[in-house]
């Protein structure tokens, strides 16, 4: 199972090997490959209906891993070509997105043209920085790191596939 972060509800694999199931049948012109991974966006439950609606309607096309969490955890290592069912707060397969792109860059040099994958709400860095600092920041400290300006971090861009 991929990692997810403390308060999100683990998917049933069953459930999801039904949603894989049925969007490899509703998509065939998509290339599916057999195998996808689990992710969970937003910090709980209403924030996590938010960042779906975004991608749904094609506001957010991207999101952000840190090298270091993958280094720690069982978070797998993204490559452009990666498909990924985000799942609700519940554990439940919403949304199935392909990375398009990768890029790596320093906590401290994301400009706009990073936060522009984000979602209308976040793209403000006076925004976006704060918001992603406390979010990682309850993330690294289990691992006794923290954000920093030379942080890596890894600007996913995706395509929504349904």
């Amino acid at each position: 199972m991929t990692y997810l972060p403390p308060g999100c509800t683990p998917p049933d694999p069953a459930e999801l090997d039904n949603f894989w199931t049925h969007a490899r049948q509703a998509l065939p012109k998509a290339n599916l490959p057999p195998h996808y991974s689990v992710r969970w966006i937003g910090l709980d439950d209403e924030s996590t209906e938010r960042v779906l609606d975004l991608i749904r309607a094609g506001d957010k096309t991207g999101t952000y891993t840190l090298p270091w969490i993958v280094e720690h955890t069982t978070h797998p290592m993204p490559a452009a070509g990666d498909v990924i069912i985000l799942i609700d707060f519940g554990g439940h397969p919403r949304l199935i997105v392909r990375l398009t792109e990768i890029e790596q860059v320093a906590f401290g040099a994301v400009t706009a043209t990073h936060t522009a994958v984000d979602g209308t709400p976040m793209r403000d860095l006076a925004v976006w920085k704060p918001l992603h600092t406390n979010y990682w920041n309850a993330m690294l400290a289990e691992h006794g790191l923290a954000v920093s300006d030379d942080m890596p971090v890894w600007v996913e861009k995706f395509e929504l596939l349904n």
